[in-house]
């Protein structure tokens, strides 16, 4: 063949590749009331990347994006840039195009159609949010908003422990769900998504239940990696290294704590979970400041973020160090420890040996007590 030819037949081959490599999956929503003119952005979930954009019609509008095959995985629609709440959803998409419909102006109440895992997914969500176990939860969850609008700390406490017990049945409940879902793509997606924090042997258990086409996802990958990196990174193992810029744009590394018992504490301004753990992390620090104990803070806080991370950090009254690349989830020490929800943290020893992890309320204040007393009959 001519080397013209043959040249053009590879280039050809190459791109018929690449399009049978991805998938173009739509959403077409039918909302009634929807106003002509707003824009509709869809977020993959685990990163901050824009990934498309449409602007509505008069009672709905159409969003396309494209997915790598065997990538299916969850992303964020919200009409406007603003996440607020029934201005967004979650949608798992992978092969197929998807219907939206709902009564409007806003996604309140909207529901998805088209395909398997769609279908499969608002199951889930039917099974959760009409379960007696769960009921008042999204009360619970409008109240915790209203409450993080207002910056009222101290009621944010006091919505902490049914807040843990409602994600406590949420999570049983979801346990559930996978395991009489084994082939189903949305069970690998539950497993990353909802089960983040799950002891990672339990995780790696879940994961190997699951059939091989439900693990033909970005999910199924996530988890697998994160048992990887838990071997790495587990109780018992020697804290990785990293180094990131403090808020004046100074580096600060882990090592420069050694000698001291450390908490690195995953949080970000925007995270309501976080700012209702801020006060237990606080009474924490100023207990056993003055025992070598400290605090050092990696942040996930956005790009554009900057200012709420420094204000948030004054409002909380959080005197310790804090570190940030403001790249959202893709934070590069959320990524080396495999940091998929917040707030998270780990508790280094002086030798920087990692002796717990997700202390959290009073479990963190006991921890401490425990080894810092033990240190002082030493």
């Amino acid at each position: 063949m001519h080397t013209k030819k043959l040249t053009t037949f590879i280039l050809l081959s190459f791109c018929t590749l690449l399009a049978t490599a991805q998938h173009k999956v739509s959403i077409h929503a039918t909302i009634t009331g929807l106003e002509a003119g707003q824009w509709v952005y869809l977020n993959a979930l685990t990163n901050s990347v824009q990934t498309d954009s449409a602007q509505t019609t008069a009672g709905g509008f159409t969003i396309t994006t494209y997915i790598p095959d065997g990538e299916g995985d969850g992303y964020i629609l919200n009409l406007g840039r603003k996440y607020i709440a029934n201005y967004t959803m979650l949608i798992y998409l992978d092969k197929g195009n998807v219907e939206m419909k709902g009564a409007g102006p806003v996604f309140k109440d909207a529901r998805l159609s088209g395909t398997p895992s769609i279908r499969d997914h608002e199951a889930y969500k039917n099974f959760i949010n009409n379960h007696p176990l769960l009921k008042g939860r999204q009360e619970l969850y409008k109240k915790t908003r209203e409450l993080y609008e207002k910056n009222d700390s101290a009621g944010l406490a006091a919505l902490e422990p049914e807040g843990r017990r409602m994600d406590s049945i949420q999570r049983a409940l979801t346990r559930q769900w996978i395991k009489q879902h084994p082939a189903s793509p949305i069970s690998a997606f539950l497993l990353s998504y909802y089960l983040g924090r799950i002891d990672p042997d339990e995780k790696s258990a879940i994961l190997a239940q699951l059939s091989p086409a439900a693990k033909e996802n970005a999910p199924a990958k996530r988890v697998a990696n994160s048992v990887r990196v838990n071997n790495l990174t587990g109780i018992g193992k020697t804290a990785i290294d990293f180094t990131q810029k403090d808020t004046l744009g100074h580096p600060v590394s882990l090592k420069d704590f050694r000698g001291k018992y450390v908490l690195v504490d995953f949080w970000a301004s925007w995270c309501v979970p976080c700012r209702q753990e801020n006060p237990n992390v606080v009474a924490a620090w100023k207990k056993y400041k003055d025992k070598n104990f400290t605090v050092l803070s990696v942040s996930l806080d956005q790009p554009t973020g900057k200012e709420k991370w420094l204000k948030a950090i004054h409002d909380d009254h959080l005197e310790w160090t804090h570190v940030s690349d403001l790249q959202y989830w893709n934070n590069a020490v959320a990524k080396l420890y495999d940091i998929n929800s917040i707030p998270t943290n780990l508790l280094l020893d002086p030798n920087g040996k990692i002796i717990a992890k997700d202390l959290h309320g009073k479990e963190l204040g006991k921890k401490l007590e425990e080894i810092l007393t033990q240190q002082d009959l030493r």
